[in-house]
């Protein structure tokens, strides 16, 4: 195994496709989460090799106090991952002792994977527990129309200005969770992200042209998600989420998207009506577990 502050996106992204029939469950907007805040703080990218090729990376995420790992098809469930949790485990807590923060880690694995129970044992081996809620995914095909969402009076959807507007897309996203997570540096490497496409990063505006909700949107393979989509505290309520995501299907099926892929927590009951009355249907599920980190 070894680690680098800096990767070939195009050699770990290869990785990321290596199972068709079961994709990684940020197949699609993992471009989002490799130019997230981790390397910001140090943090490394854990890459492991069989004979000269990439059999395995993993990221820790402070973003999400997430392990983002991949690997191969061939691998799951073998002692292989057990070492890789061991070494995201380790670098959850150096990022807790660099920063001080306490936190709970987690890793996400679809219930459906091949060798899950093995992998399951592996993260309780390693200390990790269940968490008590979990990620559906749902998916929509886009066969059938849809019906163009409607825009509160007022308001506007259109494409970001991509480097014309980061610090107000840096505001925006702060304030609509609540969070400081969001950072310059994270979303001027978004847009440089090969798999990032102006046209499916959408915004919605006000009478007085101020930003008040954004959507972006990744598609590969005829295959489109949302990720993420948030609306200013002060402007929640008022159908602008409900905007946005209907435009966002509209643009993601002009540009060749066959379906559409959402997460919700298990628990976020309005997210979850919301789409099923849109038409989607729940396809996976994606179990969380969980270590508690602390610098001791």
């Amino acid at each position: 195994m070894k680690t680098a502050k800096k990767f070939d996106y195009e050699k770990l992204n290869g990785l990321l496709n290596a199972d068709d029939r079961h994709p990684h469950i940020h197949n699609l907007d993992m471009p989002y989460r490799l130019a997230s805040i981790w390397q910001d703080y140090g943090c490394e990218v854990g890459i492991w090799e069989e004979n000269n090729q990439v059999v395995a990376w993993a990221i820790f995420q402070p973003g999400w106090w997430n392990l983002d790992y991949v690997i191969h098809p061939s691998f799951r469930g073998s002692i292989l991952e057990q070492e890789i949790f061991t070494w995201g485990k380790d670098q959850m807590k150096m990022y807790s002792c660099r920063t001080g923060e306490e936190f709970w880690g987690s890793v996400e694995i679809f219930e459906d994977n091949p060798n899950v129970s093995q992998t399951i044992k592996n993260l309780e081996t390693v200390g990790f527990k269940p968490f008590d809620w979990s990620v559906f995914r749902f998916e929509l095909e886009l066969s059938q129309e849809i019906q163009s969402g409607q825009v509160p009076k007022g308001f506007t959807i259109r494409p970001l200005h991509g480097e014309n507007e980061i610090q107000a897309y840096v505001d925006l996203h702060r304030a609509a969770f609540g969070s400081k997570v969001m950072t310059t540096s994270w979303r001027k490497r978004i847009l440089q992200q090969p798999a990032y496409q102006s046209e499916i990063d959408l915004i919605i505006e006000n009478e007085e042209k101020m930003p008040v909700g954004f959507c972006i949107c990744w598609l590969k393979d005829q295959v489109g998600q949302i990720e993420p989509l948030g609306v200013h505290p002060e402007n929640q309520g008022m159908g602008l989420g409900k905007a946005l995501e209907a435009a966002a299907y509209q643009i993601l099926k002009k540009h060749g998207a066959r379906m559409i892929k959402v997460d919700h927590a298990s628990d976020n009951e309005s997210a979850i009506a919301l789409s099923k009355k849109t038409g989607f249907q729940q396809t996976h599920n994606a179990l969380r577990y969980y270590v508690e980190v602390k610098c001791e």
